[in-house]
């Protein structure tokens, strides 16, 4: 076994970077680089003359990809017919001639102002009835039927232009799908869409129970959009969860349009940008079905690092090729920048975060944006150079993680992450469910997904984040926190995946809801889903200030909910149970032996110790410092190759593992253990 501590002396950083740099065939243009990526969003119709000079930089710093034209219509087609790609030919052509692979997008996120004169009905209404202006960006409305046809129209000119035998290496659609739109056309499109899914009105006014506060409907037309403006109290949550879901839908429709012709056109793999965590408005599941590589876009800041192997972990057992597709080099903003909020205060944080995506499996970790921009809304975004060509104060991190990935390029090619043995259900649709309906006051579902995922990383177990589609048989153990919904498909594969063996820790705040958004009438989860659990849900009732939980003899605490269970077999196991209040006595957390395996309910949340402690017992762990990620790579044929090992606190911590050994890291440190 040999240790790599990945620090690297800063000559030996110059020297590689410099022969990266000056290495060049004898003709022709070189290959285009593979896997691992350091890239950057670069606009060549706004750097002009400085595309030279930026390419040279780029080579010594180690960026070796380069995404351009998510914002550009207005030089593409300056005029309805008229085209002008002569300038995105030449900076592809550099690029390339520079061995800097290139990505190119569709630029439907930004149309042009000519665009929005002449067929104005292509602009989003908002909430306020006011259509929105040209001015800023995803100001289109999906549902347009005149915007997605110059939208597939823009995107076959850039496949004719860029063909199978262009030298780019992928395409993104459109940028960061998530916006609302209240016009007459979403109108009458959610009217279709709900006619789909319900075939008559009198399915939907049953499934909604729509008789209460006399909101009967008589048709599908008369159904309102869920407007937060345009009614006396809140919207009912069924109709609230429908529009989401309607929504999204219009914009995986309109991603996959132009995906279709690129996929025709250019033979090149297509992807586009999710964004998370702040704008969860699509269904990723659905989103990258047809996709070729699955993007997200995250700015997380130094003191929440994990949350880059939350997203890693949810991209990856999607099966496909994976892109960290835009992140800060230093940090995010506007027009203005918030004390502190910047990386360049956590030395270390940017080569952490960077090189989990790369451990977790992720192919690209690409930076908004190469040179800060002089103008505009994000003036003060961060950057890896300043609008004057300076490097930013940390830079030289990237320039580091460039040269190790060029160093261990090769093993990391021939190795993968190692499968996890356990998986943790996560949709953004759930948290449309939350939003119409939150159960518990205060509870966001995107922070408590992302500290449940944090308990079983700092509890050193090895996870993948599942979306409720996807198979479980070759997991031991499944965890589902905040899964108010449970369709009878994913009810099939659980059953099956317990009655084989597996482990299924359900709850809390887990089977209490409809795909509608509405509570069962014959039982709390259910009667079917309570009988093959064997198990009642007697009482539901918030934890009030005064309810505790008693386990294993000491008594601990509870929070968000309280679900009570009255055990209707025998062989049900009590493993904590309410203490004070209306639900003392009651069980709390419930063990249910089924066929081979077991569910344990979780009926309310209780303090993280515990929960680590059972997760302790249930999956296997590293048992390494908090904040320590150990991802074990193995080869091809499944054998172990190492693991690259990663502090994202800024404090010296521990790593335990049996393949890495035992040993204190410095704060934001990196390694790579290799097996010989």
């Amino acid at each position: 076994m040999k240790i790599h501590k990945l620090q690297i002396p800063g000559w030996v950083v110059s020297l590689i970077v410099g022969l990266l740099a000056s290495a060049q065939p004898l003709r022709g243009a070189p290959p285009a680089p593979q896997p691992p990526y350091v890239g950057v969003a670069y606009y060549p119709e706004v750097a002009g003359d400085e595309i030279d000079r930026d390419i040279r930089q780029m080579k010594e710093i180690g960026v070796n990809m380069v995404r351009m034209g998510e914002f550009a219509w207005c030089r593409m087609e300056p005029d309805e017919g008229s085209y002008d790609f002569k300038w995105l030919h030449q900076a592809v052509d550099k690029f390339t001639a520079a061995g800097i692979a290139v990505v190119l997008c569709t630029p439907t996120a930004t149309p042009p102002v000519w665009l929005s004169r002449k067929y104005p009905d292509i602009l989003r209404v908002g909430a306020a009835g006011q259509m929105i202006g040209h001015g800023g960006r995803r100001q289109y409305c999906p549902n347009s039927p005149a915007y997605q046809k110059v939208a597939v129209h823009i995107a076959e000119q850039l496949a004719g232009e860029f063909d199978k035998s262009s030298p780019v290496v992928a395409w993104q659609i459109d940028n960061e799908f998530w916006e609302e739109c209240f016009c007459p056309r979403c109108e009458e499109e959610f009217h279709a869409w709900l006619k789909q899914r319900f075939g008559t009105i009198g399915a939907l006014n049953r499934a909604w129970l729509t008789v209460l506060w006399s909101q009967e409907y008589q048709s599908f037309d008369q159904v309102p959009l869920p407007n937060p403006q345009r009614v006396g109290g809140q919207h009912h949550p069924s109709l609230r969860a429908a529009y989401r879901h309607f929504m999204s839908d219009s914009y995986v429709a309109f991603c996959k349009a132009q995906a279709r012709v690129l996929q025709r056109g250019t033979g090149k793999p297509v992807t586009t940008n999710a964004h998370n965590p702040v704008y969860q408005r699509i269904d990723y599941e659905r989103l990258f079905a047809d996709l070729d590589i699955v993007g997200t876009d995250s700015y997380a800041g130094a003191d929440d690092l994990l949350r880059y192997a939350f997203e890693a972990d949810w991209m990856r057992p999607l099966g496909k090729r994976f892109w960290l597709a835009e992140t800060a080099a230093t940090h995010s903003a506007g027009t203005s920048v918030g004390d502190g909020d910047s990386l360049v205060f956590a030395p270390g944080a940017l080569r952490a975060k960077m090189w989990l995506t790369y451990a977790l499996g992720g192919e690209a970790v690409s930076f908004w944006l190469w040179r800060a921009h002089w103008a505009g809304q994000e003036l003060e975004h961060g950057s890896v150079v300043y609008p004057w060509g300076d490097e930013c104060a940390n830079t030289s991190e990237i320039r580091t993680v460039a040269a190790e990935l060029a160093a261990h390029a090769d093993w990391m090619r021939s190795t993968r992450p190692k499968p996890a043995a356990v998986a943790m259900h996560y949709g953004v649709p759930l948290q449309w469910q939350f939003e119409a309906s939150p159960i518990a006051a205060g509870f966001n579902y995107d922070s408590s997904i992302t500290a449940n995922h944090r308990l079983l990383a700092e509890s050193g177990v090895s996870r993948d984040v599942i979306m409720p589609g996807a198979p479980v048989d070759r997991y031991q153990v499944v965890f589902s926190p905040y899964l108010p919904v449970i369709d009878a498909d994913l009810m099939k594969r659980m059953r099956r995946f317990v009655e084989q063996g597996g482990t299924w820790v359900l709850g809390p705040l887990s089977a209490c809801r409809t795909a509608e958004a509405t509570a069962y009438r014959d039982a709390c989860y259910g009667t079917d889903f309570e009988q093959w659990l064997g198990i009642h849900v007697r009482h539901r009732l918030t934890p009030g200030g005064v309810t505790q939980l008693k386990a294993e003899g000491e008594t601990i605490g509870c929070r968000w909910w309280c679900d009570a269970y009255e055990l209707r077999q025998t062989d049900r196991r009590v493993l904590a149970a309410y203490a004070g209040g209306p639900l003392d006595g009651l069980a709390a957390v419930v063990e249910c032996p089924l066929g081979k395996g077991r569910v344990i309910l979780l009926g309310t949340q209780p303090d993280d110790v515990w929960l680590k402690a059972l997760i302790g017992r249930l999956a296997p762990s590293a048992k390494s410092d908090p904040g320590v990620v150990v991802a074990e790579r193995v080869t091809a044929d499944g054998k172990p190759a190492g693991a690259i090992i990663i502090n994202t606190r800024r404090d010296s911590a521990t790593y335990r593992s049996a393949v890495a050994g035992s040993k204190t890291l410095a704060g934001y440190a990196v390694e790579i253990v290799k097996e010989l």
